[in-house]
């Protein structure tokens, strides 16, 4: 198995909110339901990008954990590795979407969902064979999620298999309740890659206020941060080496999941293609900017569409200092 992917599955209901072509009309589209959660969003993009990828969590033993599960399977997901609870409900995940395609977020329940509570025996056991594991934040929240990823993060190293670390700490939503920021400051301790919006999560965590500066008090020679920077593409810093890449120009229909196919983009190049952190990050910005092109968190590229998109356009990288 190549990629193991332990995190959160759920639901995402997608309400796009209409264009008012004249005034008191109305054109309501219908809601849409797809396989939702950070992690999971991540692992079927990584399988439509041609990785072998198994992923690790829990859902609710109820009809959202069952569409979160075939969701994951149609994309190609090796699912072996998801339980299912009756103790706590799947998560659904209301995103509504305005004209500008910037999306609005709701989380119900927006605490107690069953993927808290993954076990720290299942989480450690799916890493003996990995090539790569690749955690979320999300988890981190509760417990015993948040014993089992660490604990897994903790094994992969001891084992010697690379660890990336998608930070998703929606502050605006819970904050740094319940000893949060220490399970992170834990997390980011057992990564060699750690992936954040530079604002909504670079920037608070280091207490920064330049995306630069930030990513690189976390950096150091053997721990790869790389801060998303949206529509201007992502900066990536390891010890005094920073790189920048620019994004792709592309309509925006809908940014959800934008940086979760970031993160399959990079994990694709660097571990699968063997790519440098240059190109890995270009590959992250292809992937994501092909993917707000279309509706949905799962809404991610093909490997031959994103090998067309790289075709097309030269690789403008910025080294800032020394890079590679």
């Amino acid at each position: 198995m190549s990629v193991v992917v332990i995190g959160d599955a759920n639901v995402d209901l997608e309400i796009v909110l209409p264009r008012r072509q004249h005034p008191g009309t109305h054109a309501n589209p219908e809601p849409r339901l797809f396989g939702g959660g950070s992690a999971a969003n991540t692992a079927s993009a990584l399988a439509r990008l041609s990785v072998g990828c198994r992923f690790v969590g829990t859902v609710g033993d109820d009809s959202y954990g069952r569409f979160a599960m075939a969701a994951l399977l149609q994309a190609g997901v090796d699912t072996s590795g998801v339980e299912a609870t009756g103790s706590a409900p799947t998560v659904m995940v209301i995103v509504v979407v305005p004209p500008d395609g910037e999306r609005l977020i709701y989380v119900w329940p927006p605490t107690g969902g069953a993927h808290g509570g993954l076990s720290v025996e299942s989480a450690e056991r799916s890493v003996r064979d990995a090539e790569w594991l690749h955690v979320s934040g999300l988890c981190l929240r509760a417990s015993p999620a948040r014993e089992a990823v660490l604990g897994a993060m903790e094994r992969a190293r001891q084992l010697g298999v690379p660890v990336s670390f998608d930070l998703n700490l929606r502050l605006e939503n819970w904050g740094w309740e319940d000893d949060f920021q220490r399970a992170v400051e834990d997390g980011i301790e057992r990564s060699d890659v750690v992936l954040g919006a530079a604002v909504d999560e670079i920037i608070p965590f280091a207490g920064l206020a330049d995306p630069v500066e930030a990513a690189t008090a976390l950096a150091r020679d053997d721990r790869l941060v790389i801060a998303r920077l949206g529509s201007d593409g992502a900066v990536a810093c390891f010890g005094d080496q920073t790189i920048r890449q620019p994004g792709f120009p592309v309509d925006v229909v809908d940014t959800v999941g934008a940086g979760d196919a970031f993160n399959a983009g990079f994990i694709a190049a660097r571990h699968h293609h063997g790519a440098d952190v240059s190109t890995a990050v270009r590959w992250g910005n292809a992937v994501a900017a092909l993917a707000i092109r279309r509706a949905g968190a799962r809404s991610t590229p093909t490997l031959s569409e994103v090998e067309a998109l790289l075709g097309h356009q030269p690789n403008e990288s910025a080294p800032i200092s020394d890079g590679q």
